[in-house]
């Protein structure tokens, strides 16, 4: 059978498919084949600055087309030579080795060209892992840069819009689930929405790094076959022409310690917008939000009322996923037996799976907050249910004036009950306090009583601007 999304074993291939598409160019066993032909061929050209060999505009064009035009067809002939053998190559003996086999497929593009004076030098001096911690890192960058970090702009740039929208819209806040004091909607969105964005940040600083030192980390290889080059300044240059910081100093794998950074500063992002769901969740289950009706679509396969919150629910689900394979790897790949063990080769090939995963929630966060909107009827008889939320700032004037004893007076008329206007007029007309005072507590409302939070927002958003524009800047 040959694969479609209904044969596919991960969702990620399968049900999120047009979710995740865009990744494909940088997590997909093609783009590692194709990213291992470009290490190959541009350590060859490198070569050349070093003396070892010469080539023309011609045959440098040639080589770098090789890459940049790789086929399927190619790659799956790459594929072949290591898992099946192909006639003609390595004595058509398959070799199960995944960078070898990119090594003789270059040899055997070129056998019959100007160019087979190379073929001893693909490769040379070099162990797997120079090519593959490369490809790895640059794929992983990309993917990240260029996929997730749009998807989160995307969804703080609407976080922005209903933060700006609603900043000043009063809401009950809610501590342990309880009726607290009032906030309101924008701000409480912007919380979320600055959070991440601090996270985004550091994301974006993020070196991941590579390293080009041989089979144990020791340019013994590179310094036994020319030991009249200066090695390590070749490797830094040569690391870092595809965007990644040198390390120097590694065992035979580049440890992977910048990646373990990449990782935790996702899952922290993952954790701040599964907040958000939960959330927003509950906000919708309070009315605090609602939902809009989109025609056709179905709430419940019996009960013809509902709209669920469906696109926050797969959010929650998708972002606990990734991060389940977020922390693994940050916690599995620094480790390695002696020098070298191949545990990590099996788990990196995971990290387009994770990726995905947190992509698809991402969306659908975003599509959860562009379905909904405050359901301003409610918020503001909730409101209006609860002016026992006032008990704090009349307590607090209370206090002020010297009263003895203020907030258990409070607390004796209000815990556990439910104040209504009336009840604050005849507190008021009872307190022992000044005229002024008695007006100000009049004045007081659940709907006005919401401290700074307008101004917060306005700061808030303005700091997550000018936050999204060095991110935008950096990716």
């Amino acid at each position: 059978m040959s694969l479609t999304e209904l044969l596919a074993i991960s969702p990620v291939d399968g049900r999120y498919r047009e979710d995740v598409q865009e990744l494909a160019p940088f997590c997909s066993e093609f783009a590692l084949i194709k990213n291992r032909v470009k290490v190959e061929v541009e350590y060859l050209l490198a070569l050349e600055s070093v003396g070892m060999i010469g080539f023309d505009s011609a045959e440098r064009l040639a080589l770098r087309n090789t890459y940049v035009h790789l086929s399927e067809e190619d790659a799956q002939l790459i594929k072949n030579i290591e898992t099946k053998g192909v006639s003609g190559i390595n004595n058509g003996k398959k070799t199960d080795h995944d960078v070898k086999s990119v090594e003789l497929f270059l040899k055997h593009v070129y056998k019959n060209s100007t160019l087979n004076r190379a073929m001893e030098l693909f490769h040379i001096f070099l162990t797997s892992e120079d090519v593959n911690n490369i490809c790895y890192s640059v794929m992983l960058k990309d993917a990240v840069y260029k996929c997730l970090i749009p998807a989160l702009v995307k969804l703080e740039d609407k976080l922005v819009a209903m933060g700006d929208q609603y900043k000043a819209m009063p809401m009950p806040g809610r501590s342990h689930g309880q009726h607290a004091i009032p906030t309101t909607v924008g701000k409480e969105l912007m919380i979320f929405g600055e959070r991440v964005a601090k996270q985004m940040k550091d994301l974006s600083e993020i070196s991941l790094e590579g390293k080009l030192n041989g089979a144990m980390g020791n340019y013994s290889a590179f310094y036994a076959g020319k030991p009249d080059v200066d090695w390590q300044k070749f490797s830094k240059a040569f690391v870092e022409s595809f965007g990644l910081k040198h390390n120097p100093f590694t065992t035979q794998i580049e440890p992977h310690d910048s990646m373990a950074d990449m990782f935790y500063k996702l899952a922290h992002i993952n954790t701040i917008l599964l907040g958000t769901d939960q959330d927003m969740w509950g906000y919708i289950s309070d009315e605090y939000f609602v939902q809009k009706r989109e025609e056709g679509v179905v709430g419940s396969s019996t009960m013809p009322q509902k709209i669920n919150p469906i696109k926050f629910e797969n959010s929650e689900g998708n972002l606990g996923i990734a991060n389940a394979f977020l922390h693994y790897f940050a916690t599995k790949l620094p480790v390695s037996r002696f020098q070298r063990d191949l545990s990590d080769s099996t788990v990196q090939r995971w990290i387009g799976t994770a990726l995905g995963a947190a992509l698809v929630a991402y969306k659908n966060t975003l599509r959860g907050l562009n379905k909904c909107e405050p359901g301003a009827v409610y918020l503001g008889n909730d409101l209006d249910k609860h002016w026992e939320m006032l008990s704090e700032p009349i307590q607090q004037m209370l206090r002020v004036e010297g009263i003895p004893d203020a907030y258990n007076m409070l607390k004796d008329l209000t815990q556990g009950r439910n104040w209504t206007r009336d009840d604050v007029v005849n507190f008021a007309d009872k307190a022992p306090v000044r005229p002024e005072v008695r007006d100000k507590i009049l004045a007081l409302t659940p709907f006005n009583y919401v401290g700074k939070a307008p101004e917060l927002t306005v700061d808030s958003i303005a700091r997550v601007k000018d936050i999204l524009g060095d991110v935008k800047r950096c990716a």
